[in-house]
């Protein structure tokens, strides 16, 4: 379940979140972090992170009635850390 927040101030607390990938268009982007109004990157768990690096670019946001998320190609972010 992947999820959306700016990065900076709003780092996933939840420790299985630790890489990000851009959405299309980034930052002009239609995906807004959950908790402002800065536009929001895509936080993929480990599984989500593989099935990117498999060339999966649409993701399922935290419900089956949430919006879909869709990835650029610019590849896997760093860890919350480096952000």
């Amino acid at each position: 379940m992947a999820y959306s927040r700016c990065g900076s101030p709003h780092i996933p607390k939840n420790p299985k979140y630790f890489s990000y990938v851009y959405p299309v268009g980034y930052p002009n982007t239609a995906l807004i972090c959950g908790l402002c109004n800065k536009p929001g990157l895509i936080w993929l768990d480990d599984i989500e992170e593989q099935m990117y690096r498999q060339g999966q670019r649409i993701f399922q946001g935290p419900n089956n009635d949430f919006t879909q998320m869709k990835a650029d190609n610019g590849g896997i972010r760093g860890n919350k850390d480096t952000i």
